[in-house]
């Protein structure tokens, strides 16, 4: 059965690193790397993304749209947002919860929202991301963007799902713990007879690269 595509977008130090040793929230990339998430994000009808990569930013990117006088506004069409998570330990006052998105949830447990409007729908974790991305599909959504954490990428690369890598190279090491795809503590090796093309390359400020890999 068909599933979603699934993008990974996101942005990446030379050595791997998506957040600064230190944790919380980072913005690694420019005001140009911005406007390629705006756009990646823009052509997709949902994202996904895990609980610690909420709990690190408390919010969710939202789209915007430039008017005649070049300022950016929010758009009122925004991707459905996903949150992957099996605890329920989030921060009702988290800016999250005020944004003006549709949430979901996807969990291996269940919470009782009627109590609250937190999420408008949740879904079951079917044992693998691959039947989960059916239920997603059913759904409706076609393509689903990957933002985060390494955790929950990892996931989706275990079981060969991504798609596309839409990746801006940031050109500074960093170091820690916080890599886009954890070390495995198995040693195994998985997908290394995948091949990725290129679609795309475009040159960025501040000596960025946004790539955009696609699944051969």
């Amino acid at each position: 059965m068909s599933i979603p595509r699934v993008i990974i977008v996101i942005a990446s130090s030379l050595d791997g690193r998506i957040a600064f040793p230190g944790g919380g929230e980072s913005h690694l990339g420019s005001e140009e790397d911005k406007k390629m998430l705006n756009q990646n994000l823009s052509m997709v009808d949902a994202t996904i993304f895990g609980l610690g990569t909420l709990i690190a930013h408390k919010s969710t990117y939202l789209i915007k749209n430039r008017c005649e006088t070049n300022e950016a506004k929010i758009s009122k069409s925004q991707p459905i947002s996903i949150l992957a998570s099996n605890s329920n330990k989030f921060d009702r006052n988290w800016e999250y919860f005020r944004q003006p998105i549709r949430r979901w949830l996807i969990s291996s447990n269940k919470f009782d929202n009627s109590s609250n409007n937190d999420f408008e729908k949740q879904l079951f974790f079917e044992n693998s991301w691959g039947k989960t991305l059916i239920s997603l599909k059913n759904q409706g959504i076609n393509d689903l963007a990957l933002l985060g954490g390494g955790k929950l990428i990892n996931s989706f690369i275990k079981e060969d799902l991504i798609t596309d890598i839409k990746i801006t190279i940031i050109p500074k090491i960093i170091g820690g713990k916080y890599t886009w795809i954890p070390p495995e503590q198995s040693n195994e090796i998985f997908n290394l007879k995948r091949l990725w093309e290129i679609k795309s390359i475009k040159n960025l400020m501040n000596n960025e690269i946004h790539v955009h890999y696609k699944k051969i």
